[in-house]
């Protein structure tokens, strides 16, 4: 009898200790793919549906090549004369503008980013990111007059640049010896309307 009542009881015991591990494992598995799909619905590296859009969108368009950028670039840049315009070869959709002195240059550029090259995309995955620079260099995620922008500061070089998606197609980009707030006070929004167009 004695046999029989630990026999018993090991056999229980055996019973009660393997259901509620499966009862904590399948309650664990449910709740962290709650967890998982939680994480996914909130996560701020994914992009929106409306950003997947926009991507798509811009994906299926023809880019503009650099010589037709270069009608886009500004004449002067806060008083400074062009001194240098640049349309790059090949398939490259940039044009750049040089600006000042040689010795004090500034250099405007406008990236169409239509086609497949992911220049929009690449421009907010940043912002998603926030990297940082190599030492002695900073990047600065800020918004200035309802655009999102990204300044790389170089203060040892004293070369700075600040860019920004206009009409969520092109990146525009200026690289001076001033800071941010200064470069981007250069930024002729009049003369980037002309782009309205490619809308």
């Amino acid at each position: 009898m004695k046999n029989q009542f630990y026999v018993l009881s090991l056999l229980l015991l055996i019973i009660s200790c393997n259901e509620n591990p499966k009862e904590t494992k399948r309650g664990s598995i449910s709740s962290a793919t709650e967890n998982v799909e939680e994480e996914v619905l909130t996560n701020s590296y994914q992009d929106s549906k409306s950003q997947k859009a926009d991507y798509k969108t811009l994906k299926k368009l023809t880019p503009l090549s650099s010589k037709e950028l270069l009608p886009f670039l500004p004449e002067r840049l806060n008083k400074l004369a062009n001194f240098s315009m640049y349309a790059y070869p090949g398939n490259q959709q940039m044009a750049t503008g040089s600006y000042g002195s040689l010795d004090n240059a500034y250099n405007f550029s406008i990236e169409d980013g239509a086609g497949s090259k992911a220049i929009v995309r690449n421009f907010f995955d940043s912002l998603k990111f926030k990297n940082q620079g190599p030492p002695e260099t900073e990047y600065v995620y800020k918004d200035r007059d309802g655009y999102k922008t990204i300044a790389f500061l170089q203060p040892k070089i004293k070369r700075n640049q600040i860019s920004f998606i206009y009409n969520n197609r092109f990146k525009i980009s200026l690289l001076g010896p001033d800071n941010a707030d200064i470069l981007w006070s250069y930024i002729d929004f009049e003369n980037l309307k002309k782009l309205d167009q490619f809308n």
